[in-house]
């Protein structure tokens, strides 16, 4: 079994679709407070671009205007979400490249630290059918605004992979990582084939040492605009 993973935010997605169903949230009229919760999310955002973000907190802060909320409610509005804000931001890049993934026979997933509530259905709009993300919290199919197992971030992604892999009828035998962040360093040091998306700059700079491949799909969209 060959493998091809992507992490989602800033690599397929031309930006974050937590914040960005955060905004979403805000124009519902779902969340209390809302200046206090814009500049409590801006301050995670910067500390999650420095490596310091506490995911626990984040998810913490974004998954409670879904508390109590019927699961099928929220994935409604999701979809909403998706088709208005999500498709129009996916990188024809990454399309392709997931096209070529798979036209090979490789298995593709989307491996996120963002909400599974989210990921599945931008997974899905991309063909995608298996993902590892976050996973929210349900009692009596509502909401509890928190998370179960293990977070989907930094290390968690590997282990999260680990645990997958232990399921499967047959082993990796290849396994490549496209993403923009060095907080997936764990990850991408795991797999056979590490490819730089977007890097930010300390993924940049280990792309380079390593001589991993990068690939700039926001440089090239903004140069064909």
């Amino acid at each position: 079994m060959r493998l091809a993973l992507f992490d989602l935010d800033d690599t397929l997605l031309d930006g974050d679709c937590s914040e960005l169903w955060n905004a979403w949230m805000l124009e519902r009229g779902w969340i209390d407070a809302p200046q206090d919760f814009l500049l409590r999310t801006q301050e995670m955002q910067t500390a999650y671009h420095a490596g310091r973000l506490l995911l626990n907190d984040y998810l913490s802060l974004t998954l409670s205007p879904l508390v109590g909320r019927r699961e099928e409610d929220v994935q409604g509005e999701v979809e909403a979400f998706v088709a208005a804000r999500i498709e129009p931001r996916l990188f024809p890049q990454g399309r392709a490249r997931v096209a070529e993934h798979r036209a090979q026979g490789d298995r593709v997933m989307i491996v996120s630290a963002s909400s599974r509530h989210l990921v599945a259905p931008v997974a899905a709009a991309l063909g995608i059918a298996e993902v590892i993300a976050v996973e929210p919290a349900m009692d009596a199919g509502r909401y509890t605004g928190g998370t179960t197992g293990e977070l989907s971030y930094r290390g968690g992604k590997v282990t999260r992979l680990e645990a997958w892999l232990a399921e499967q009828a047959q082993p990796a035998s290849h396994v490549s990582f496209y993403s923009d962040s060095h907080n997936d360093l764990p990850l991408l040091s795991r797999a056979d084939r590490a490819v730089a998306v977007n890097p930010d700059p300390v993924l940049a700079e280990v792309a380079r040492a390593e001589a991993w491949p990068r690939l700039d799909w926001r440089a090239s969209a903004q140069a064909s605009a």
